[in-house]
């Protein structure tokens, strides 16, 4: 008998709900989604910061950076990026670069120290990510995080990525003493 009531009672409700004013443009609110254009050298900060986070594998940041709709990466350049889009043979594989740069950002508090002839960070199959230093006089071994050689390498991949391969070079993150490239291996 409770029930019936109680449900006799929500019944009558319905024709003042029915009836209720229902909501206008006017007085909703649309915004937009931001679009955040996918960043190689933001994903390897966000590794660097936070290892254990969850982060795109490397193919899914693969996946994310051609995918997006975003085409204003080859003329955002970062100012100190040298990108050689004319050498093939010297060129990566983007995907190899990738896996480079999430090992070597999972080592974000290691030293990674380049000495004047080239220091190879990290090769895999078509890709290597060096440091070579170039400050002093002459020019002597020097160091930095390897989070920081990372950054540098995501820099280059967001301005040197054009049909799966990428060659560019880059001050390193931090230290002008040492250029951070991304090259097929020697």
């Amino acid at each position: 008998m409770v029930n019936f009531i109680s449900a006799a009672g929500l019944l009558a409700l319905v024709p003042l709900v029915a009836a209720a004013p229902a909501g206008t443009d006017a007085n909703v609110e649309v915004r937009a989604a931001e679009i955040i254009p996918f960043s190689f050298a933001k994903w390897a900060d966000d590794i660097i910061a936070n290892p254990n986070g969850q982060h795109p594998s490397p193919e899914e940041a693969l996946a994310l950076a051609f995918n997006q709709t975003s085409t204003d990466g080859l003329e955002k350049r970062q100012a100190d990026v040298h990108c050689e889009f004319n050498d093939l043979a010297g060129s990566a594989s983007v995907t190899d670069a990738v896996w480079c740069i999430d090992f070597i950002a999972q080592r974000a508090n290691v030293q990674c120290k380049a000495i004047v002839s080239a220091t190879a960070f990290c090769r895999r199959g078509q890709a290597q990510i060096t440091g070579v230093a170039t400050g002093g006089n002459p020019p002597k071994d020097t160091s930095s995080p390897c989070g920081n050689v990372a950054r540098s390498a995501g820099a280059i991949m967001d301005s040197c990525t054009r049909n799966g391969l990428v060659y560019g070079q880059n001050k390193a993150w931090g230290n002008g003493n040492m250029v951070v490239h991304i090259r097929a291996p020697y």
